[in-house]
């Protein structure tokens, strides 16, 4: 990893990752989830985490949560700080304390993140019971409050996942993930299964709890519409790489890697009548398999033949505004071999 950094200068950071690397190993073959990646989150701000399926977003959260699959995912090197604290050292018992209290993570599929057992109210009061010293009925109380905040009625406390529709389970998993109020919420997806009017609420519910409380939160979404409503920051995700990094307005607005274009040509628009949507051609190369030059060299519409040479690294193409592209390399690197060379 290059000393160019894809972090920008920031006060009051709540969350910094360095030159993260997760792996999945199996005996057939070992996954390059995330290679590298590098971030800033500022307390009370959001930002947005986007790219295609397979660009290592998810992983990213869960190498965060400390919810890699066990024996399988691995963080290779790199250090994730929380509040001046390296989670990488601490304890798993340790790490049950942070998570639910100071980070909170909304999952991708409600249907499979509420247990079909045990009733909305208890599954809410069971977080509430492990982080705080209060008694069952307070917590239960603090349940019934959690579900009137995110909008169902709290007489409904007693009721089971299954008597629930789709957007009413993932408002309870969000009342799970506020429940302790933490100080980061990571929301993986959070409205990838609902259809667009409850999507709306939704987004305007988190919007409005993430300003009173103000949280900050990590937003992983493939929808660019959401990112432009939701996020100060946005960081787009390649490959398990983040090739472009800075303000949501300048990133969206002025746009340096050819990745970030391309992903903003494919989003339809209304003012041009055009027979196909722009598609972004081939396929996310197999991390099981990752290329030693630039990832995206074969989908890429403005590549040369430089970008087959060697791997980018991240350089301020403008002010606060990262890209890792080798176009804004400079010049080329003495202690890196050529693609290809041994």
């Amino acid at each position: 990893m290059s000393d160019k950094s894809l972090t920008r200068n920031a006060t009051d950071k709540i969350l910094v990752l360095k030159d993260l690397v997760i792996h999945y190993e199996t005996d057939e073959e070992v996954v390059e989830a995330v290679n590298g990646i590098e971030l800033e989150l500022e307390k009370g701000k959001v930002l947005g985490l986007v790219g295609e399926t397979g660009a290592g977003k998810t992983t990213t959260a869960l190498g965060i949560m400390g919810l890699l699959p066990p024996k399988v995912g691995h963080v290779v090197q790199g250090s994730i700080w929380l509040e001046g604290e390296d989670l990488l050292r601490k304890t798993e018992k340790e790490m049950r304390s942070v998570r639910g209290k100071r980070i909170s993570m909304i999952f991708q599929d409600p249907m499979t993140a509420l247990n079909p057992v045990k009733t909305v109210g208890d599954q809410i009061a069971e977080v509430v019971l492990l982080h705080n010293h209060c008694s069952k009925a307070e917590a239960m109380k603090r349940a019934q409050d959690m579900l009137a905040m995110v909008g169902i009625v709290p007489e409904r406390y007693k009721e089971y996942p299954h008597q629930f529709s789709g957007g009413m389970k993932q408002r309870i998993v969000i009342a799970i993930a506020l429940a302790c109020e933490p100080d980061l919420l990571i929301a993986d997806e959070p409205t990838t299964a609902l259809d667009v009017t409850i999507q709306a609420q939704i987004l305007d519910m988190m919007r409005k709890l993430q300003k009173d409380k103000g949280t900050s939160m990590i937003l992983i979404t493939h929808d660019l519409g959401v990112v432009a409503e939701m996020c100060d920051d946005v960081a787009v995700m390649y490959a398990g790489q983040i090739v472009e990094y800075g303000p949501l307005e300048e990133v969206f607005d002025h746009p340096k890697h050819p990745y970030t274009r391309a992903l903003y040509k494919s989003i339809p628009s209304l003012d041009k009548d055009v027979e196909r949507l722009h598609v972004i051609p081939g396929l996310v190369p197999d991390p099981a398999n990752l290329p030693a030059y630039c990832s995206f060299y074969e989908r890429c519409q403005e590549k040369c033949d430089k970008c087959r040479e060697f791997e980018p690294w991240a350089v301020e193409a403008a002010p606060g505004h990262v890209a890792k592209c080798i176009q804004y390399t400079p010049e080329w690197p003495q202690d890196v071999k050529k693609g290809g060379e041994e």
